[in-house]
């Protein structure tokens, strides 16, 4: 489960809600958007959260249209903790009003009361014309907080102001059904990160031959080849193309070699156990991964 990070002075108490005329608009972004289930600084809201908490959280994001207006809620809580943030936004894009509350399962003699002073509010799509829809959003928010048993637990009133940023998400069927995983998969996919064979092109760190560039270069120099056995008239080289696995194996019926006349060569580095074998995975967010490696072989004249 996501951990919430609030930026805080002070301490916070018990929860209250605030309200203001009118907070500016929703602002509709369908041109660029950020990957929403990439790991940040915004608190999500969405169907995984709610599978996360394990039957602690009925519902982390909930829409309702009423007239000519749309309430979003967003909330989380456990046992010990919990916030909820609902925006009432109007058909012509206004954020009319902004209710926030948190609480704490510990009291410590006083009440505090909030008031959400700023938001900015971005979403995918209109959400009066598309139903599935993500929002990132930050609030700015003073805290007003009055100990009440000063007796007991000093004269700590005070007036602090922190930041949070939330985020949520309107899951289709299919992505609920195939979960969370099966989503960023297709993300990675979208953003040309890997294919549709899970092979990784611009993984987090490439592939590495185990035994050094060095002895690399001495497996290639093996398979240099003439002009007259290529394709071509001016280039140095012809280019080999494979895919190594996650445990750092050549997968042969991935090779190809490119601008030959034919595949007699290709099949004696097929057989090649030094140049199948012996290399570093790439790896992708911490995990070894399938990945995409181009060599050179040198022709000669």
């Amino acid at each position: 489960m996501k951990k919430i990070v609030y930026i805080i002075v002070g301490v916070s108490l018990f929860s209250c809600t605030s309200k203001k005329e009118n907070f500016g608009k929703l602002i509709i972004n369908e041109s660029f958007f950020p990957i929403y289930e990439n790991d940040d600084s915004y608190c999500p809201h969405d169907f995984f959260v709610e599978v996360d908490m394990q039957g602690l959280l009925d519902t982390a994001l909930f829409l309702e249209k009423t007239g000519n207006h749309l309430i979003i809620t967003n909330q989380l809580h456990d046992d010990l903790s919990g916030h909820e943030i609902k925006f009432t936004i109007s058909k012509n894009l206004d954020i009319t009003n902004v209710e926030y509350d948190r609480w704490f399962d510990v009291f410590n003699g006083g009440e505090s009361t909030y008031k959400v002073e700023k938001v900015i509010f971005y979403v995918s799509d209109n959400p009066f014309e598309c139903s599935h829809i993500k929002g990132f959003y930050t609030l700015q928010i003073r805290e007003d907080v009055f100990i009440a048993d000063k007796i007991n637990y000093g004269d700590r009133d005070t007036t602090m102001f922190y930041v949070f940023n939330g985020k949520f998400k309107v899951y289709s069927e299919e992505e609920k059904a195939k979960g969370r995983d099966w989503v960023i998969s297709q993300n990675e996919i979208l953003l040309g990160i890997k294919d549709s064979l899970d092979v990784y092109y611009s993984p987090d760190e490439y592939a590495k031959f185990a035994l050094g560039d060095d002895a690399l270069d001495q497996i290639l120099k093996q398979f240099e080849t003439k002009r007259s056995e290529t394709t071509l008239e001016k280039r140095v080289y012809v280019s080999l193309y494979m895919v190594i696995d996650e445990n750092g194996k050549v997968i042969p019926e991935s090779m190809t070699l490119e601008d030959m006349k034919s595949d007699e060569l290709l099949r004696t580095i097929k057989n090649c156990k030094p140049l199948l074998l012996n290399w570093k995975p790439a790896i992708y967010k911490d995990k070894p991964v399938k990945s995409i490696m181009f060599l050179e072989i040198k022709i000669i004249d």
